[in-house]
């Protein structure tokens, strides 16, 4: 069965997150798009395509917040300017409770604010 994406603009949805691929040097990360099964951002940090970086942060809007906390592996990365970096990231060890959880958060989200739907 294939997976079924929605993907939302994180302009009314907010992303608070950090990345780091050894646990000790953290950067900040802009969101650009989420979806239950991954996300993409930009960040100054450099990441390798296949590196695996943990993600600690939050998808909230004005009254909930889902923690999206866990392992991702970078499935794209390319440069966007000078010292700025575009990912593209698949949760790997985000639980099933969470990604349910997440999905359900976007969902709601998307049927309150249907331009948040990426086209």
């Amino acid at each position: 069965m294939l997976e079924q994406r929605i993907s939302v603009r994180t302009s009314m949805l907010g992303v608070n997150a950090r990345v780091s691929k050894d646990g000790q040097d953290w950067a900040d990360i802009k969101a650009k798009d989420i979806s239950s099964g991954g996300m993409s951002f930009t960040t100054t940090a450099e990441f390798p395509r296949g590196t695996v970086i943990t993600l600690e942060g939050e998808a909230v809007d004005m009254v909930k917040s889902v923690d999206i906390s866990c392992e991702a592996n970078v499935v794209f990365s390319s440069p966007i300017s000078e010292g700025k970096y575009l990912y593209g990231i698949k949760f790997l060890t985000l639980s099933k409770a969470h990604t349910t959880e997440l999905s359900i958060f976007i969902e709601q989200m998307v049927t309150k604010y249907p331009k948040l739907l990426l086209d």
